[in-house]
């Protein structure tokens, strides 16, 4: 998810959830629940990320700041949610108490859900990968 070529990756922990005020991690239902059909756009340090939309088939776009895009996949591995693009990288996903969604990847890598829209882009004309 650190570039384009690597692609939002997000990773989902089947832990139970936390106690009341602490953000609780989504299973992968909870994932499909939120995206299924809709993009989201994310943030890292107060700067515009990039988008990944999410289609049927757990297929995915991701679209770079440059407004680059690749198509990638997902799927669960173990207590993960990993997005295939040019590499795999897993993610946690967390809801806030107030219903906010931010991913942590496995390095500590942080990004903020900052919209969810309905709709999932396609990049017609765009190179994917």
């Amino acid at each position: 998810m650190r570039t384009a070529a690597t692609g939002l990756a997000l990773a989902l922990t089947l832990a139970p959830p936390a106690g009341a005020g602490e953000d609780v991690p989504l299973d992968t239902q909870a994932f499909l629940d939120l995206m299924d059909g809709r993009t989201a756009h994310f943030s890292a340090d107060g700067d515009y990320y990039g988008s990944e939309a999410y289609h049927p088939d757990r297929r995915v776009i991701w679209r770079d700041t440059l407004g680059q895009c690749q198509e990638g996949t997902w799927r669960s591995i173990g207590d993960y949610l990993c997005f295939r693009y040019d590499d795999v990288s897993c993610w946690t996903v967390f809801e806030t108490a107030d219903g906010a969604h931010y991913a942590l990847s496995s390095d500590g890598f942080r990004v903020e859900f900052d919209r969810i829209v309905d709709g999932a882009f396609d990049c017609t004309g765009a190179p994917l990968s």
